[in-house]
This record gives structure tokens, C-alpha cells and sequence, in this order.
């Protein structure tokens, strides 16, 4: 059911789109020893990178929505998700259990039309590219929202971060509420509360017409089973006519169940459709489909989001983590009055300074990290040292983050708001120094392009399996973060290969969409 009649349209507007367009911390234990001097020379700045060093921090927060491009973006995603809720209509109860059973939502056999008003809404919206293809439509089904864990954990984690999306709760019955004052959009997430006596409900609205009224295509039974059908919402010109109100109807709905009289939610992307990323619907459906992607690829100098999926979801970074954790230890030195001069001579755990950070995130040496969290747990309380770095959802035991927090991370060490001036250098040279692996992953971006830079680091498990880059990219003297991890989807057969492959073929797509042309010979 993937929409594609409108796809090279979309394509042509995203183009257009492109074309145009260190805080002190608190009192602090634990001592370093004295080691003998090393060869290596500690770096004093990066040739590419021009961060400055700020007085104190000031994390950059992820934007709520990507800025508007001059063409008709808004139309053009309006008209997209119109064509695709066309292709769930279903006209008997037959045909529309078979629509639910090809979403698939629970085992692609024992899905029924009865229940599936929330995998359809999303369904809809991901076949229309609104949400990235990662997004679980099992996650949603049977989602109850008088439990507040669904909510942060589920349609914050996984739907519509609040960084990206307005939540509007609406206690009054949708037969009260005065839709004139506040219409709905296309686009608009609904959720409708039962007041007893019925069955909450999903939907989405899928269209306007010329009056303003909305439209949706969503599962109804009025009495001869559950079709799924194009429904007007409301009407603008007539009062208390549309699906709410029918939905909502106590003589005619109390045998066939009522929902929308407890009250209801509307979530809209902040800045409309026009602000979905610009790039997921050309990259995303190259992904690999067997694997769960937590992505994350904006614009510094912009603050526009250009690519994302999953960003606000918790994963296992795996050696990505060290990134932090090498600037909360470099913090701490600074706070002690270390020089850089000293990180040769001075260190931790039998090791200098020098060498603990070289290991860490050149070598991405699993002891070296063990060894710089104990130096960090002795000196400060690591999670309040993470949330003073702005990155409220992330922690080192267990390792688990968001692309958010890691863009955070990553544009704020671009920027120099985390470390002066020459340590600041001194972690991007570390992140710049080339091993054998560089040219795999995201590495492959800079294939042929020796102007284009990429200040990464790599995560890697076997065993479960997560594949991971992120990095800071310079890409035609523009800077931008890049957050990528993929992981085998809980019903998926992706491979670390396929994974790899498939990070791979996101960088060059990437590279591709940003119209970068390689230096002449």
C-alpha cells in the first residue's frame, strides 16, 4: 500500500526545498597520578573545525520544527496523504479485515478491522511519509491513554516527540466543542476517550475540502460490521453533522458503542506538515526494511532537522556513548586546573590522560571507558553531569540515549559550548584521527570528496546486534550532525551486513541529495 504516484512530485519539491536552501561544575574528589611522559604530541586544534569556547554552557536544544521551504511544501505533503488513505479503503467487513491484516500489526493472520483504528491512522501517515518507516504499528494498537506511561513512553517515544509535536487535551465532549473556533487540520492526530459505554478511538485526518471540513479514513461498524471508509468529521455549513457527532450519538450509537463523549486529544506537528523533514521521504524508503533505525541529520547553521527517524526513542548506543563521557571527563579536568600539557604526564589507572582519551575514542577501548566513568563517579554524580550537559535521556549504565541527546551532544561540541577552546580541539582531533575502519559506515561519504569532513565515532555490538556512527560533517564548508543507529527490528531478519550496508547507502544518498560535486583532479 506504499504510496508512489506522487513520489518523483515530492522528490522535485524537496530539491527545490535544498537548493534554496564549559559551565563550572560542582566541588569534586579524587586525585590524579603522576605517570611518565609519552611520545605522542597533544594536538592543539582542528585545521576544518572553527568552534569557539564560551564562559559557560548553553545547550543547543533540538529545534521543534524545521523551517519552511518557499515552495508549496505544505500542499504538496496535504496531497500525499490524501492519495494514501485512498488505498486503505475497504467497502465490506471482508475486504477490510484483509486491509488490516496487510498492516500487519500484529502477526499479518489475527488482525481484524474491529480493532485496528490505530494502526491504520498510522499506517496512513507512513505511507504518506509523515512518519519514518521504523515507525511500529503494533505499538500503537490498543494504546490506553488514562495510563500516563503510554503516553511518555509510547507516543512521546515512539509517534510524536513533544520537541516536534503540540499536544492538545480537550476534556469536553467532541459534540461541545466548538470546532469552528479551533478547526482541524490535515494531519492532526486524534484521540477520542470513551465516557463509558463504548471503546476509545484513533484516527487521522486525512484531508480539507474547500469549506474546511475534515476528513478522515478510518474503521466504523454502523450495524453490518466494520468497514473502513472516507468519513467527513465535521461539517462547517451544518451543525452536528460528521463522524464525530454520529460516533458521539447516544440513541443511535449506545447498541453499536460511543466514543469521543470523555473528551479527546489532538496532536499536530509544530509548523504543519511543511516542517516534516525534508529528506525522509526521498532517503527513508531506501533503508533497510528488517531493521529499526534511530536517525538523526541536521543542519547546524540552519537548525533544520533534515532527516529523522525514531529521534526521541531510547537505544543502546554502544560505543557512541564515549562521546560524553569523554566530555564530562575533560570537564572535570578542566575544573581541576589541568593544562593540556598535563594529560601527558598526569593521568588515571596506570594510564596518562593522553593516552585514557586516545583509547577511548580512537581505539574505543572498553576499558579505557570503564576506567574514565570510575574517574568521573569518584569526582561528580555522572547523571546530574549528563542532564547539566543537556542530555536529559541518556545514562552510562546502562548505556541508553536518543538521537536527540547525541545531536545535542554533537552540535554543542561543534559549537564550543561544552569545553574552552584547545580541549575542545583536543576531542575533535581525537574523533578525526583515521583508523583502518574509517571508510566503512558513514565513513563512505568522504569516497572521492577530500573535501568533506567527518568527525565520527562508531558504535558496534554482535551480540545483540547494533550498528552505529555519528559524527560531526562538513559538507561544502556547511557543518551538520549526524546521529545513525540501526538495530534487527524485533520481527526482522537484518543482519549487522545488511545493517552496514544500509548506513552505507544513507550516507551517499545523503551526500547525493545535498548536490555535493567532487573536486576536479
Amino acid at each position: 500500500m506504499k504510496v508512489l504516484s506522487l513520489r518523483s512530485l515530492i522528490i522535485t519539491a524537496v530539491l527545490s526545498l535544498l537548493m534554496g536552501c564549559a559551565a563550572p561544575l560542582t566541588t569534586m574528589e579524587g586525585t590524579a597520578t603522576s605517570l611518565p611522559i609519552q611520545t605522542r604530541e597533544v594536538q592543539n586544534g582542528p585545521t576544518v573545525l572553527p568552534p569557539t569556547a564560551t564562559s559557560e554552557i548553553t545547550p543547543t536544544l533540538p529545534p521543534t520544527a524545521t523551517a519552511r521551504p518557499e515552495v508549496d511544501w505544505e500542499g504538496e505533503l496535504r496531497e500525499v496523504l490524501y492519495q494514501a488513505s485512498l488505498g486503505f479503503i475497504a467497502d465490506t467487513p471482508e475486504e477490510a479485515d484483509d486491509i488490516a491484516r496487510q498492516i500487519g500489526f500484529v502477526d499479518g493472520v489475527s488482525e481484524s478491522a474491529s480493532n485496528s483504528c490505530g494502526p491504520l491512522s498510522i499506517a496512513i501517515l507512513k505511507d504518506a511519509g509523515l512518519l519514518p518507516a521504523s515507525t511500529s504499528l503494533h505499538d500503537i494498537w490498543l494504546l490506553n491513554l488514562r495510563d500516563e506511561s503510554y503516553l511518555t513512553n509510547t507516543l512521546y517515544r515512539k509517534y510524536f516527540p513533544p520537541q516536534e509535536y503540540d499536544y492538545f487535551w480537550h476534556p469536553e465532549s467532541v459534540r461541545a466543542y466548538d470546532f469552528t473556533a479551533d478547526p482541524l487540520l490535515p494531519g492532526d492526530w486524534m484521540f477520542l476517550f470513551t465516557a463509558g459505554n463504548g471503546f476509545d478511538h484513533m484516527l487521522v485526518v486525512t484531508r480539507v475540502d474547500e469549506t474546511g471540513s475534515p476528513y478522515t479514513v478510518t474503521n466504523i461498524d454502523r450495524g453490518e460490521g466494520f468497514a473502513i471508509s472516507e468519513e467527513k468529521l465535521y461539517d462547517t455549513a451544518v451543525q452536528n453533522e460528521g463522524l464525530l457527532y454520529e460516533l458521539s450519538d447516544w440513541d443511535t450509537r449506545v447498541k453499536l458503542g460511543l466514543t469521543g463523549r470523555g473528551g479527546f486529544l489532538v496532536v499536530r506537528r509544530r509548523g504543519g506538515l511543511g516542517s516534516t523533514p525534508a529528506l525522509n521521504l526521498v532517503i527513508d524508503p531506501g533503508l533497510a526494511e528488517a531493521a529499526t533505525w534511530h536517525i538523526l541529520v541536521k543542519d547546524i547553521d540552519s537548525g533544520t532537522i533534515l532527516f529523522e527517524s525514531l529521534p526521541n526513542e531510547l537505544f543502546h548506543p554502544a560505543s557512541m556513548i564515549k562521546v560524553p563521557l569523554a566530555i564530562i571527563s575533560l570537564q572535570i579536568l578542566i575544573d581541576k586546573g589541568y593544562k593540556l600539557s598535563d594529560f601527558l604526564t598526569m593521568g588515571y589507572a596506570g594510564r596518562t590522560f593522553d593516552q585514557l582519551f586516545s583509547a577511548l575514542i580512537v581505539n574505543s577501548e572498553e576499558l579505557a571507558a570503564d576506567e574514565l566513568l570510575n574517574f568521573v563517579n569518584e569526582n561528580v554524580y555522572a547523571p546530574g553531569a549528563l542532564i547539566e550537559l543537556g542530555l536529559e535521556d541518556t545514562q552510562f549504565l546502562p548505556r541508553s540515549t536518543t538521537a536527540y541527546d547525541l545531536a545535542m551532544a554533537l552540535e554543542n561540541l561543534y559549537l564550543g559550548n561544552y569545553l574552552p577552546g584547545e580541549y575542545n580541539a583536543y576531542l575533535i582531533d581525537l574523533m578525526n584521527v583515521q583508523t583502518e575502519n574509517d571508510s566503512q559506515y558513514f565513513g563512505v561519504i568522504k569516497d572521492g570528496y577530500p573535501q568533506i569532513a567527518f568527525y565520527n565515532k562508531r558504535g558496534l555490538l554482535l551480540n545483540p546486534t547494533i550498528v552505529s556512527d555519528m559524527g560531526i560533517l562538513i559538507l561544502s564548508d556547511k557543518p551538520y550532525v549526524v546521529v545513525m543507529n540501526g538495530i534487527p527490528s524485533s520481527d526482522g531478519s537484518a543482519t549487522y551486513e545488511d545493517i552496514k550496508e544500509a548506513i552505507e547507502h544513507f550516507a551517499l544518498s545523503l551526500r547525493n541529495e545535498l548536490m555535493v560535486e567532487p573536486l576536479s583532479d
